[in-house]
C-alpha cells in the first residue's frame, strides 16, 4: 500500500511540474490527464505521412529491383509498414499522377502502378490527391490515376471526376470504434496548369473550405481533421498565408491540421489548455503541424529533403459524457535512404529506431552505407536543436 502511494504521489508531481512549452521529442500525456488513453480498447489512433514522390530515378531504380519487366517497391515501405499499420486509419499525400506511360519525374510526375499497390499493401487506408502535381498529364493522366486508385478499391480525396462529384464526396467521415472523424485536402495550386475537364481538385479557398467544415458537422462529425498542400518549398517556417488560413479554420470548428508540400518538416504547435489540481485532466483543444516534409524522393537539396514525419493523432470517448477527446499526439522523424546507402533500392526508416538498431550499429557493410549512416546521426542532432514542434499550455 506504502508502494502504491508513493507512486501516486510521483505521478502527481510530475503533473504538477508541467513547464509552459514540452521540449522533448515524444511528449506524453500528462499522469491521470486521460486514463481512458490506457485503456486501449477506448483509443483511436490516426496517422499522417508526408509526400510519396516519385522522380525519374525512383522510377529507374524500381524497374531495375523488377528485373526490368515490372517495378518493384517493396523497399518504400519495408521498415515503415509495421508503422502504418499499427494506426487504427492511415493517410498519405501521393504526389503524382499513376499509369500514364512515359513514366517521368519531375517537372511533370508519372508513375507505374505499383507504388500505388505497395502503399496500399503497406497499410495507407487513405490516398491524398489534392498538389499541385495532380494535373500534370492533363486529362490523361487525371482519368488514369483516378481509374488505378479505383482498380485497388483504395479511397482518395481532394481529386474527382466531376463537379458533382466533389459536391457530395469532398468531406470523408471515417467511424473508428464510435467516433466519427470527418477529413477533406485541397490545394493552393496546380502549378499553374487548368485541371482538365469535366475533373475537379479542390482549391484553396476560404469559401469552399467553410463549406467543406459545415458539411463535416451536419455528418456529425466529433473531430475534424483538415489536410492542407500548401506553404513555401523548403522553408522550415509556416508563410503568413498558411497562419491565416490556420487560423480561419481553428475559427470555424476545425480541430486538427495536417499539411504538406514544402518538402521538409515545418513547425507545429499543439494546444493544451492546462487544467489546475492534483488530478486535472489537461485538454488537447487543437493543433497544426504545418509540413510533414517528404515521405520518400529523390531530393537533394539538404538533410531536410531527406527527413519526414509520421504523425499520430489519438483520439478516446469520455465514458460518462460520450465526448471525444484529443490526447496528445506523438510524432517521429523519418529519413529517407537512396539506393545502396542502405537496402538496393530508396528506402525510408523511422530516425530513433534505426539509430538504435544492429544495423546502424555494425556500422555499415559498405564504404556508402558507412557514409550514409553517418551522415544520419550527424543530421539527427540538427533535428534535435530545431525543435520544430512546440507544445504550448495555455
Amino acid at each position: 500500500m506504502k508502494k502504491l502511494l508513493v507512486f501516486v504521489l510521483l505521478l502527481l508531481w510530475a503533473g504538477a511540474s508541467a513547464q509552459q512549452v514540452d521540449t522533448g521529442p515524444l511528449p506524453k500525456a500528462r499522469p491521470f490527464g486521460d486514463v481512458d488513453f490506457f485503456l486501449r480498447r477506448d483509443t483511436v489512433t490516426i496517422s499522417f505521412t508526408g509526400d510519396v514522390m516519385q522522380h525519374g530515378a525512383q522510377i529507374n531504380s524500381a524497374l531495375k529491383q523488377g528485373g526490368g519487366k515490372r517495378y518493384n517497391y517493396s523497399d518504400a515501405f519495408k521498415y515503415t509498414a509495421p508503422l502504418f499499420k499499427q494506426a487504427d486509419y492511415m493517410v498519405a499525400n501521393m504526389e503524382f499522377t499513376v499509369g500514364t506511360r512515359p513514366f517521368t519525374g519531375y517537372p511533370c510526375f508519372s508513375a507505374p502502378k505499383e507504388i500505388a499497390e505497395a502503399a496500399k499493401r503497406s497499410g495507407i487506408d487513405l490516398f491524398l490527391m489534392a498538389n499541385n502535381h495532380i494535373c500534370d498529364k492533363g486529362a490523361t493522366g487525371f482519368k488514369n490515376t483516378i481509374a488505378a486508385y479505383s482498380a485497388l478499391e483504395m479511397p482518395t480525396l481532394g481529386a474527382y471526376r466531376n463537379k458533382a462529384q466533389a459536391d457530395t464526396s469532398s468531406v470523408i467521415l471515417v467511424e473508428l470504434k464510435g467516433m466519427k472523424f470527418a477529413m477533406f485536402n485541397y490545394t493552393y495550386d496546380t502549378n499553374g496548369l487548368p485541371v482538365p475537364d469535366p475533373y475537379y481538385v479542390n482549391l484553396q479557398d476560404s469559401t469552399e473550405i467553410k463549406k467543406h467544415i459545415r458539411q463535416a458537422k451536419e455528418m456529425g462529425a466529433d473531430i475534424i481533421i483538415a489536410l492542407p498542400h500548401w506553404g513555401i518549398e523548403y522553408v522550415l517556417e509556416p508563410v503568413a498565408e498558411q497562419k491565416q488560413y490556420a487560423r480561419m479554420m481553428f475559427r470555424e470548428g476545425v480541430n486538427a491540421i495536417i499539411g504538406g508540400h514544402p518538402h521538409v518538416p515545418e513547425e507545429g504547435y499543439i494546444y493544451v489548455k492546462k487544467q489546475h489540481g492534483p488530478m486535472a485532466k489537461d485538454s488537447v483543444e487543437r493543433m497544426v503541424f504545418y509540413s510533414m516534409g517528404n515521405y520518400i524522393s529523390n531530393m537533394t537539396r539538404s538533410g531536410w529533403t531527406s527527413t519526414g514525419m509520421l504523425i499520430t493523432l489519438s483520439f478516446t470517448r469520455d465514458r460518462a459524457t460520450g465526448k471525444v477527446k484529443m490526447l496528445m499526439p506523438q510524432w517521429k522523424y523519418l529519413w529517407c535512404f537512396r539506393p545502396g546507402q542502405y537496402t538496393e533500392d530508396y528506402t525510408v526508416v523511422p530516425i530513433e529506431e534505426f539509430l538504435s538498431s544492429e544495423d546502424f550499429n555494425r556500422g555499415g557493410k559498405t564504404p556508402e552505407q558507412k557514409q550514409a549512416f553517418k551522415t544520419l546521426e550527424d543530421f539527427s542532432q540538427q533535428i534535435k536543436k530545431r525543435d520544430l514542434i512546440k507544445v504550448v499550455y495555455r
